[in-house]
């Protein structure tokens, strides 16, 4: 009897669909799921660069009342950074260079975090400007057109 179940076609294909359905669930949770988000956050930092140019080009300066914009934008990047470090660690495919440059623009983040406030925090415009362009380039993310 059990002999005659396990020579069925039907119960072979059971199991097979059944061990498909479970490898290509695995496949997309652990390794599909983690490139998106790890994508995703690479979307995020393109928008919140671009978003917040204005501030990262003209930072504050020590004497200036800091206002809700620029208080978000130190938060928003430190938010970022945390991010793609948390993000990058979940991958398992990984490379130690890619490692290497995504630590460096997560500092590079963070960097930026403390400059918007510009003398408080000792970020110059160009300074920043440079900062960005290097996290593009790090993170392999378009320029920036002027």
């Amino acid at each position: 009897m059990i002999k005659t179940i396990l020579n069925s076609e039907v119960f072979l294909t059971v199991v097979s669909g059944t061990l498909v359905f479970v490898a290509g669930q695995t496949i997309q949770l652990f390794i599909l799921e983690k490139i998106y988000k790890y994508k995703e956050i690479l979307g995020r930092i393109d928008n919140r660069l671009k978003f917040y140019f204005k501030i990262l080009k003209n930072p504050g300066r020590a004497d200036e009342r800091i206002d809700n914009r620029v208080q978000d934008a130190s938060q928003e990047l430190l938010q970022l950074s945390c991010d793609l470090d948390a993000c990058r660690k979940q991958l398992i495919f990984r490379c130690r260079q890619k490692d290497k440059n995504v630590s460096q623009a997560s500092n590079l983040l963070i960097e930026l975090h403390y400059d918007v406030f510009g003398e408080n925090g000792g970020g110059s415009s160009g300074e920043n400007l440079e900062k960005v362009e290097k996290i593009r380039k790090l993170l392999n993310i378009p320029r920036l057109e002027d």
